[in-house]
């Protein structure tokens, strides 16, 4: 890499494992510094690539055969409270958390979960950008978000409002409600899990 002083998209998504429609927004959001050439083909510096493997990336743990579920919330005692309300469930998840758009955008594009649960109402890029940038970079089907705020409607429709196709939950949330989208939208059989529940 030190050979070179710029990539080109392709070249970035391949060395940061990701696709190209990744490499694309994180430019647009800012976590990559690049510009465009004369003919509209994007320039990412190397040195922008490096810093962002040594920042972002992380040794990858061993592979799970379990569903993945990102929580995206900034709040740590909310994000725990829905992490322990999932694990109490006894299905075969791993839960990943992340405290703000920008996070679970980069996130998202290591690796898409099955299912995203969201806030609205967070620091630097907020769950209604965050997932107005995933429609744009197709990273994730509409049905499997779930959005979570305790934002009163006017504030929500002043924000661009939540996607009439995504789930959405008032603060505080009904568990029992979060539960039935979760098993659906998983594809789990709720009634396996009534033993362990009670």
């Amino acid at each position: 890499m030190q050979d070179k002083e710029f990539y080109s998209t392709i070249e970035a998504a391949k060395i940061l494992g990701v696709s190209v429609r990744t490499v694309q927004l994180w430019v647009e959001s800012g976590s990559l510094e690049a510009w465009k050439t004369a003919g509209g083909h994007r320039r990412i510096l190397a040195s922008s690539v490096e810093e962002y493997i040594s920042r972002h990336q992380t040794k990858a743990p061993s592979e799970s055969s379990n569903l993945r579920i990102l929580i995206v919330e900034d709040n740590p005692t909310v994000s725990k409270f829905y992490e322990a309300a999932i694990k109490s469930w006894k299905i075969p998840v791993d839960i990943v958390v992340k405290h703000n758009g920008f996070e679970g955008l980069v996130e998202m594009g290591r690796k898409a979960p099955d299912l995203l649960i969201a806030d609205i109402y967070m620091p630097g890029m907020d769950g209604l950008q965050m997932i107005r940038a995933l429609y744009k970079a197709e990273l994730l089907a509409s049905d499997r978000i779930v959005v979570i705020s305790g934002l009163s409607e006017d504030n929500i429709a002043e924000r661009g409002g939540v996607p009439s196709e995504v789930a959405f939950f008032r603060k505080p949330v009904d568990i029992e409600g979060l539960k039935r989208k979760v098993f659906q939208t998983l594809g789990l059989d709720q009634s396996q899990n009534l033993a362990v529940s009670d």
